[in-house]
């Protein structure tokens, strides 16, 4: 009865299903679909898990990419995986179409990425302190 209810619920909410067969990916092609085909130059689309408007991400790797993003102030758009859709080439969330190219992976994504947006460390104070953010901080509260 339940997986009954549960099969209603899905049939009648067409946008679970409208990014799935509007944009397949089949994790291994080497040339996947974009899911963003009018994509702008220099603008990150986020793939990642769907939340709560009201509440951080509960997926520690989102949060921390976004909040990256929203300090570099890079534009960019986030895009609900219906917790379907994984990057094309390892299935991994969150990942990034930026400039037509899927990039996966949080520190690949960052170091593609280092160059747009503000500089966020512009004299020595900031610098220590983001070191210490860095070395300190992420690694013992965001243990991975």
């Amino acid at each position: 009865m339940l997986f009954l209810l549960f099969l209603i619920i899905i049939v009648n909410n067409s946008n679970i299903f409208c990014l799935l067969l509007k944009y397949p990916i089949e994790n291994g092609t080497e040339n996947p679909k974009l899911l963003v085909e009018n994509w702008k130059e220099n603008v990150v689309y986020l793939i990642r898990y769907p939340r709560i408007s009201s509440l951080p991400d509960l997926d520690v790797n989102c949060f921390k990419l976004e909040i990256w993003l929203k300090l570099k102030e890079i534009q960019f758009y986030r895009i609900n995986n219906q917790f379907k859709l994984g990057s094309p080439q390892n299935g991994q969330v969150p990942f990034i179409q930026f400039n037509g190219d899927f990039i996966e992976g949080m520190e690949n994504i960052i170091n593609k990425l280092k160059h747009l947006g503000k500089p966020l460390a512009e004299n020595e104070n900031e610098k220590k302190v983001e070191e210490i953010v860095d070395n300190i901080l992420f690694p013992y509260v965001f243990p991975l």
